[in-house]
């Protein structure tokens, strides 16, 4: 759908570069005057096809694939190399039309091929007319990525706030609930230290997803300080039958992450898994590069659980993803023989 919307435009653009800047551009090489009447040059119209065929060439080569991967602020060099290849490409089109192609058929061509310096006559002025469907080509992959962008923002924001709406409707006075945990804190502190401590977690953990997990992105070292924490409660239910191996490889920092996004991950397979068998351990494995980040969990299910392929939360993780990341993103999971496998893989 959103190719064919930009295709669209951008033939209604092309056509409008034709009739509007090279039309006029070549008005005087495709017309001569004789007395009172004009005539169309026929060579220079074949020319003139010749030439726009090989512009359009360049500007959907740009549009389709080099300005998706390489306009981008870290991808400058690449994207200079690919304005050599879209040079050569255009000077390729325009000989094998201009020099063989129409030599065969009409038997003319553009410039004189017994020329020694035909190639480099070729190259000099491809270098110079590819820049210009490169240009427009960029200036329309930008403002239809800059529209789409300005959309999915506003997606978000709406999605959000109306994930903050339901939240605020789910709790009951959020500063009644921490200021109590922190009374039961102070009053256990010396005499149960361990409960104590298990309450200032527990504080920790909704603070975060009350108040601190506002924004779309959040720091990796909190979103995985966040599953810790998740994790220790149910070590602490389960005691010495809890057996979910979570492995960590990779610099973790403050690279920006979505925020609450893994723990979806985390807490499927704690509410639907099978986590106090010690001979079908759970595993939960994040990986950390400089480019992206990938979590993959594996567990066996509870016969007695609906699993997460069918539940509200794992449809709206699917949405966030589209928004975010566009399809920029790999997401899979696999139920075969009562095991349950979960993958993800985003750009950071």
């Amino acid at each position: 759908m959103r190719l064919s919307k930009e295709l669209k435009y951008n033939i209604i653009f092309g056509f409008l570069l034709i009739l509007i800047g090279q039309t006029w551009e070549y008005s005087n090489d495709l017309i001569f005057n004789q007395g009172r009447t004009s005539w169309f040059k026929p060579g220079a119209v074949i020319l003139f096809f010749t030439y726009n065929i090989a512009y359009f060439s360049v500007y959907l080569l740009n549009y389709l694939v080099f300005a998706p991967r390489f306009l981008k602020p870290n991808k400058i060099v690449q994207y200079l190399f690919s304005f050599v290849i879209m040079t050569l490409c255009f000077a390729i089109v325009r000989f094998f039309l201009e020099e063989i192609l129409i030599l065969e058929l009409f038997n003319f061509h553009n410039y004189n091929l017994n020329r020694p310096n035909i190639v480099a006559i070729y190259l000099t002025d491809s270098a110079l007319y590819a820049s210009r469907p490169c240009l427009f080509s960029s200036l329309m992959f930008l403002f239809f990525r800059f529209t789409e962008n300005k959309s999915r923002i506003h997606q978000l924001e709406l999605q959000h706030q109306e994930a903050q709406m339901a939240m605020l409707k789910s709790q009951i006075s959020p500063h009644f609930l921490f200021n109590t945990l922190n009374g039961f804190y102070s009053e256990l502190y010396d005499k149960q230290p361990e409960t104590a401590n298990d309450i200032l977690k527990l504080s920790k953990l909704l603070r975060y997803v009350t108040y601190d997990a506002k924004d779309n992105y959040m720091p990796l070292s909190k979103e995985i300080s966040f599953i810790e924490d998740y994790l220790y409660f149910f070590k602490r239910r389960y005691e010495d039958e809890f057996f979910v191996d979570l492995s960590i490889e990779g610099k973790v920092s403050n690279q920006k992450v979505p925020s609450l996004m893994l723990i979806h991950f985390i807490e499927n397979l704690c509410k639907h898994g099978i986590i106090n068998d010690s001979k079908q351990r759970a595993t939960i494995k994040i990986n950390v590069s400089d480019e992206y980040l990938e979590i993959q969990t594996k567990n066996e299910v509870n016969p007695s659980e609906n699993y997460m392929d069918k539940g509200i939360g794992s449809n709206n993780i699917k949405k966030r993803l589209k928004l975010l990341f566009d399809n920029n993103y790999i997401l899979n999971t696999k139920h075969k023989n009562n095991t349950y496998l979960a993958y993800l893989k985003i750009p950071i």
